[in-house]
C-alpha cells in the first residue's frame, strides 16, 4: 500500500490492515509488480488474466482523499498494471451508500473476492466492525463480477448495475445521512395516519393513558424463523468483541470532544433538517395558537430541530422575506423564549451563525446535561434569577424537545440528564422525546469492537459518538424514575427502500410525550 498521509491514521483502514501485519506499506519510490487498485487507471480488473497477475505479484491500494485526487501525486509511484475496480457501492461510515468511493479495505476484498479469493476477502473485513456490511451490500454485484471472464464482460454487467442506478435517479447519490433524509420524507408524508397526529390534543388537557405500540413483528421473537437467527447471530458476534474498559472510561470522559470533532468535520452536512416534528408532536404544530410559551432544545446541534420550527412560525423560507420584526414577533406569539443546549461549543457557534438570518432571539448556550443540576444553573443564569425562583411557572420551560439526544449518552448518565430536564420544566411542563428502538438498522451495522457492554445495547460508532437502543419498558421506568408522567409513549416503525442500491433499511423508534406533574 502507498499512503500519501491525506487521512487520519487512526480511522485508515489501510494503516489499520499495515499495522495487524495483513499488509505492507511501500515508500512512494517504491516499485511494484503486481496489481495496482488505482482510480488513475484506464483498465478495469479483468479475471482471467489478473488472476495469475496476483499470484505473481500480490495487489496494492493507493490510500489517499477521495476530496483531493487533484492534488495527489500519482506520478510519483511506479507501476505497470493499474486496475479499476467495477461499480460498488461503500459501506465504510465515511462514505456509506455511495458507489464507487470504496476505503482501502473495501477496495482490496472486493479485488480478491472478484479474483476468487472469497475467503481471504472476508478475512481482511472481519477485521472492521462495520466489513460484514460490505458484503451484504454488494452480494449481487460482486457474484455477478466474479462469474465474469473478461474487462469485457465486467464492464457489460457493470453497465446494468448502473441502468438500474438511472431508473431510479443517477443524479442523487446517498450517503447514510441521506437515509435520514428519506425516512424524514416519509414520516412527514405519512403523519396523517400517525399515532401522534390521530388528534388534536389541548396542550393543557390532562391525560393519563399510554399509548401502545403500533403492530410490528420486525426483531421479535414471533418474526420469521430466519431474520430472528439473523439478528441473534450479530447481536451475538457484538457481545463477542466489546469494547475494552480502558477504552470505554475514555470514550466517555472525550465525549464533547469527539461531538466537537465530529462537527468540525461535518458542519450542517451531515443532520438533514427535521420538518417532520410540527406533524409527529401535536404540541409543537398548535403553538401558534396557545398563550406564548417557552421551549428549551436540549441536544440542540447544528439546529436540524430548531431552525424548520422557527421557519414554520415565521412562515418564511430558508431564503427569507424581508419583514417588519414586529410583524415577526406576532407571527411568533406561540413563543416567547427559546432556548438550545448542546455539549459541543462548535455546534453551538454554527447554530448561532444560521439564527442570525431569522429575527428571533433564541439563547444557545454549551451544557453537559449528564451533570447534576447543570441545566437549570445554565438557564437560571441566562434569566438571572436563583435556582429558586426557576421552580415556578415563570421562569420554568413549557416545553423541553430530546430528539436522538438520550442514546447519545453513557448509559449510566441518562437517568441524570432526565432529572435535569424535569427540574427546569413548568409544572405541566411537558418533554417530547424521540430516539432510536430496539433492534433498528442502525443498531444491526455495527460490528465487532463496537459494543460497549454485554447487558446493554449501548455502542460506539467509528468518529468515537455513542448510541443506544431502547426497549419500551426501559424508557418507561426512566421517565417514571425521573418523576415524569408519561401520556405517550409508542414504537414508529419504518422501512427505507432504495431498488437501485439494493437498500432496505428497517427503522425502528420511540417517540414519548412525558408531563411534569402540577404537584
Amino acid at each position: 500500500m502507498w499512503d500519501f498521509e491525506q487521512c487520519d491514521p487512526k480511522r485508515c483502514s489501510g494503516r489499520k490492515l499495515v499495522r495487524l501485519g495483513m499488509t505492507k506499506l511501500l515508500r512512494l519510490n517504491e516499485s511494484f509488480g503486481g496489481i495496482v487498485l488505482t482510480p488513475t487507471a484506464t483498465c478495469v480488473l479483468s479475471p482471467d488474466t489478473d488472476r495469475q497477475l496476483m499470484h505473481s505479484g500480490g495487489i496494492a491500494v493507493v490510500d489517499c482523499s477521495w476530496a483531493q485526487l487533484e492534488q495527489t501525486g500519482f506520478k510519483k509511484l511506479k507501476f505497470h498494471h493499474g486496475r479499476l475496480l467495477p461499480l460498488l457501492i461503500a459501506s465504510n461510515p465515511v462514505k456509506y451508500g455511495k458507489p464507487f468511493q470504496l476505503s482501502c479495505v473495501e477496495a482490496l476484498a472486493a479485488s480478491l473476492y472478484i479474483l476468487g479469493e472469497h475467503n481471504q476477502a472476508t478475512e481482511f473485513l472481519n477485521k472492521f466492525s462495520w466489513g460484514h456490511q460490505f458484503l451484504t451490500l454488494n452480494k449481487q454485484r460482486l457474484q455477478s463480477y466474479a462469474k465474469c471472464s473478461t474487462s469485457k464482460e465486467i464492464l457489460c454487467c457493470q453497465d446494468r448495475f448502473l441502468e438500474q442506478i438511472t431508473r431510479v435517479d443517477s443524479s442523487n447519490t446517498e450517503s447514510y445521512a441521506d437515509i435520514y433524509a428519506e425516512l424524514d420524507n416519509q414520516i412527514l408524508a405519512d403523519s396523517s395516519s400517525s399515532q401522534c397526529s390521530s388528534s388534536s390534543e389541548d396542550f393543557t388537557e390532562q391525560r393519563t393513558e399510554t399509548h401502545s405500540p403500533t403492530d410490528s413483528n420486525f426483531g421479535q421473537q414471533d418474526s420469521t424463523v430466519i431474520e430472528g437467527e439473523e439478528i441473534n447471530k450479530v447481536i451475538t458476534k457484538q457481545i463477542d468483541t466489546l469494547v475494552s474498559s480502558f477504552e470505554r472510561t475514555k470514550l466517555f470522559t472525550e465525549c464533547g470532544k469527539n461531538w466537537d470533532r465530529f462537527y468540525k468535520r461535518n458542519g450542517v452536512r451531515f443532520f438533514k433538517d427535521r420538518h417532520w416534528t410540527t406533524h409527529e408532536f401535536t404540541e409543537l404544530s398548535s403553538l401558534h395558537n396557545r398563550t406564548p410559551r417557552s421551549l428549551l432544545e436540549v441536544g440542540c446541534g447544528v439546529g436540524n430541530f430548531l431552525i424548520p420550527l422557527i421557519e414554520s412560525m415565521l412562515s418564511i423560507s430558508k431564503a427569507g422575506i424581508d419583514i417588519a420584526e414586529e410583524s415577526c414577533v406576532s407571527k411568533t406569539n406561540g413563543i416567547s423564549r427559546i432556548y438550545a443546549c448542546d455539549i459541543s461549543q462548535r455546534a453551538v457557534d454554527i447554530l448561532d451563525e444560521r439564527l442570525k438570518e431569522f429575527p428571533v432571539k433564541c439563547n444557545a448556550f454549551v451544557c453537559d446535561v449528564t451533570k447534576t443540576y447543570s441545566l437549570k444553573a445554565a438557564l437560571s443564569s441566562l434569566n438571572s434569577v436563583s435556582d429558586q425562583e426557576f421552580n415556578n411557572a415563570e421562569h420554568g420551560v413549557d416545553l423541553v424537545t430530546l430528539i436522538f439526544v438520550l442514546s447519545a449518552l453513557n448509559p449510566q448518565e441518562m437517568f441524570t440528564c432526565l432529572c435535569n430536564v424535569a427540574s427546569v420544566l413548568s409544572p405541566g411542563g411537558r418533554l417530547l422525546f424521540r430516539d432510536y428502538g430496539q433492534y433498528d438498522h442502525a443498531q444491526l451495522r455495527f460490528g465487532r469492537g463496537s459494543r460497549l457492554f454485554a447487558d446493554r445495547p449501548s455502542y460506539v460508532r467509528q468518529d468515537g459518538t455513542l448510541s443506544y437502543f431502547f426497549t419500551k419498558d426501559e424508557l418507561a421506568n426512566l421517565f417514571s424514575n425521573a418523576g415524569l408522567s408519561v401520556h405517550r409513549l409508542h414504537f414508529v416503525h419504518k422501512e427505507t427502500r432504495n431498488v437501485a442500491k439494493d437498500l432496505c433499511v428497517q427503522r425502528v423508534f420511540l417517540q414519548a410525550v412525558c408531563e411534569k406533574p402540577a404537584s
